[in-house]
């Protein structure tokens, strides 16, 4: 038979070896529900870090969307007022040119005209002994046609217009050796430069035709 001492003994190593056991389970579901708890607390982050790329990238795309259309809008602006503005600048230049077709219509302009075809000179000599005043007439025209030429020059009126409007051949044929002597006295080439450029331009688009 076992003494009370050994039996005690063993009471209370069975005691501590349950007491130990229990607490190792106690350990084993804690851990367990820890972990358990953060599997579920990290899917929520996942879950709620995908809703917001979602929603950030649909807001980053509306915003795309949205600067699409504002650029769109302001494409279509611009060239409604670069059309406008191209408008604006025909209807002055053609308001230019009705002045000038205007001012070329005057009797005084049209007795400087008839004078110059008329006098039919061969020579500067010939200008030269002409009176005063249909001296003077060529001067008119020879500034009329240099005023067209510089503005074709320019690009301001097209050469098609010009000539629609005004008889440029004829005026430089009749105007040819009253340039070329105006140029050889003053000793200056450019004198009538763009009215001879003007008559170049329409002869070679003529003999093309």
């Amino acid at each position: 038979m076992k003494s009370p001492q050994k039996t005690a003994l063993f009471v209370h190593a069975t005691f501590l070896i349950q007491r130990t056991d229990h607490h190792f389970r106690l350990n084993q579901v804690d851990i367990g529900n820890i972990t358990a708890d953060l599997s579920l607390l990290s899917s929520i982050a996942i879950i709620l870090g995908s809703l917001f790329v979602i929603v950030q990238l649909r807001q980053n795309n509306r915003l795309i969307e949205a600067a699409n259309e504002q650029a769109k809008a302001a494409a279509v602006q611009a060239k409604l007022t670069n059309d406008q503005m191209k408008q604006n600048n025909d209807l002055a230049n053609m308001d230019m040119i009705m002045r000038l077709y205007e001012f070329a219509n005057t009797a005084e302009v049209q007795s400087a005209w008839l004078t110059v075809l008329s006098s039919k000179i061969n020579s500067f000599q010939s200008f030269l002994n002409l009176p005063k005043q249909d001296q003077v007439s060529f001067y008119q025209i020879g500034a009329l046609f240099e005023s067209l030429g510089v503005l074709v020059e320019r690009g301001i009126v097209k050469p098609d217009l010009i000539e629609d409007m005004f008889l440029i051949e004829l005026a430089w044929e009749s105007m040819k050796t009253f340039v070329i002597g105006m140029r050889e006295l003053h000793g200056e080439e450019e004198n009538y430069l763009a009215f001879e450029r003007l008559y170049n331009l329409i002869s070679a688009k003529n003999q093309a035709v």
